[in-house]
């Protein structure tokens, strides 16, 4: 995600919420081998992060979904 979208659309809080997600899934990672299956799922998260928008490309932020959430616990 470019930092322009992140601000445009989040919070500083979720902004840090989502650099934790990133950082912890680079530690998830580096502590286990390719294989395994929490690597593979943390390269997938890690992936979509540094994922880069092209130019000219815009991001479909339909935030219905987000609205809709009823979030328990922590995430």
């Amino acid at each position: 995600m470019t930092d322009q979208i992140v601000h445009s659309v989040l919070g500083p809080k979720e902004v840090r919420q989502l650099q934790e997600v990133y950082e912890r899934a680079r530690a998830v990672k580096a502590k286990y081998p390719e294989c395994h299956l929490a690597s593979k799922a943390a390269k997938k998260l890690i992936d979509a992060f540094e994922a880069v928008m092209q130019p000219g490309e815009t991001a479909l932020l339909d935030e219905t979904w987000l609205s809709e959430a009823e979030p328990q616990g922590h995430a």
